[in-house]
């Protein structure tokens, strides 16, 4: 969670409607009125333990500051969780870090590509730096960011080990930024970005800050999000009562911060932040004491805001319906694969569409197949590189990777 100055969090507020850009796509948003009892189930397994884990393990680092040496250390452990849990593509989004002593840092994205419509994005995200107000040294300040922001992680990671066994309609990002405590940096980067190449993000669910209880208190949000975002609270809203029906909701801002769902809001992208309680949030966070058991105290509401978001984001997701399987008879061959020139295309169905996607969600070329089950695709003007390729014969659609050499 980053600080800022409260007289200027206090100008920024009243100019928050306006400095959010009109939104790049429009799109509607479920009405949950009902349980989905697979959503529910995929709910009850978020493990309190696990979610104990990951914030363990973040905090066992000396710190997590974006320039210190310890940060490529936490980059790489956060990789290997993503590789290990099957998700289909993750890499690295570098960006520039200006007025500082390093030039670039690493965002972390992790890609499921969806079945349906791998074009359209649902993002889930939280920083994984910390910060210690009290000291200059990156190397040897602690900052065990237990709440701030090993918390937030901890639930994304979590919604990626349960989601990634399942299939979606759309494509599903598990993201996690960093030099968020500067100033939102790396989140800023990667929205900019991907708004000007065009990418179409439905929505961008935020964990920030959740674990944190005030003694006496019961489990509630706070949501965050703007005026202009107001469809997608509503979703947010619809689901909570349905699934969570005895845990108030209600909009509510910081007095002293800000987090990243305000780089996706200002570059047109529909966001959305859960927070624990704004007026008794951990007093703890940019000291050495936002630790496990004192700043994180419980855990069970951080078990709680991350079934809302597994839930959240599998619902928006459009989970597919395992007792169905569809298009489970169509037969696809790709070959060769990887490929350099073309690709050949081969399938037990009359073939009728092709479309090339890259990794952002782009549409690249959409080719018209007539009458026939083989289709040879040139390649040619496509860099080296992993792209999907968006197959519809007249029994259905199916989604093949493609790697060009």
């Amino acid at each position: 969670m980053k600080r800022m100055v409260i007289i200027v969090l206090m100008v920024v507020g009243c100019l928050g409607v306006r400095a959010q850009a009109p939104h790049i796509y429009e799109h509607t948003y479920p009405v949950v009125a009902s349980e989905n009892p697979q959503i529910r189930a995929l709910m009850d397994s978020v493990a309190i333990d696990s979610i104990e884990a990951y914030i363990e393990h973040l905090c066992s680092y000396h710190n997590r500051r974006y320039d210190s040496r310890y940060i490529w250390e936490v980059q790489d452990w956060l990789v290997s969780r993503y590789q290990a849990f099957g998700v289909d593509t993750v890499m690295l989004h570098d960006f520039p870090v200006p007025d500082s002593t390093i030039e670039t840092a690493d965002n972390i994205i992790a890609v499921q590509w969806g079945a349906k419509t791998p074009q359209e994005f649902v993002v889930c995200g939280a920083h994984y730096d910390s910060w210690n107000d009290d000291g200059e040294d990156p190397d040897t300040i602690r900052s065990p960011g237990a709440d701030d922001n090993a918390s937030g992680v901890a639930g994304i990671l979590e919604t990626a080990r349960l989601l990634s066994h399942y299939t979606f309609d759309r494509s599903i990002i598990y993201a996690n930024w960093c030099a968020e405590e500067i100033g939102l940096v790396g989140s800023a980067a990667y929205a900019r970005d991907m708004a000007e190449q065009g990418m179409d993000i439905v929505g961008y669910f935020n964990l920030d800050m959740t674990g944190y209880l005030q003694e006496g208190s019961d489990i509630h949000v706070h949501l965050m999000y703007t005026t202009q975002d107001s469809t997608i609270a509503d979703y947010v809203y619809g689901f909570s009562h349905t699934y969570f029906p005895d845990m108030p909701i209600h909009q509510d801002w910081l007095a002293w911060g800000d987090s990243d769902y305000s780089s996706f809001n200002r570059n047109g992208y529909p966001a959305v932040h859960p927070f624990e309680d704004v007026r008794a949030s951990s007093p703890y966070i940019h000291s050495r004491q936002d630790v496990l058991g004192l700043s994180v105290n419980s855990l069970e509401q951080s078990k709680r805001f991350t079934e809302l978001n597994l839930g959240l984001v599998a619902t928006l997701a459009g989970l597919q319906n395992h007792d169905v399987i569809e298009n489970e008879c169509i037969t696809i061959a790709l070959y060769p694969n990887p490929a350099k020139e073309s690709v050949t295309i081969l399938a037990d169905d009359e073939l009728q569409h092709v479309t090339v996607i890259n990794l952002i969600g782009q549409s690249l070329a959409h080719n018209v197949v007539r009458e026939n089950n083989k289709y040879v695709l040139d390649i040619n003007q496509f860099p080296s590189g992993i792209y999907l390729l968006k197959i519809s014969t007249k029994r259905g659609t199916a989604t093949q990777r493609l790697v060009v050499l």
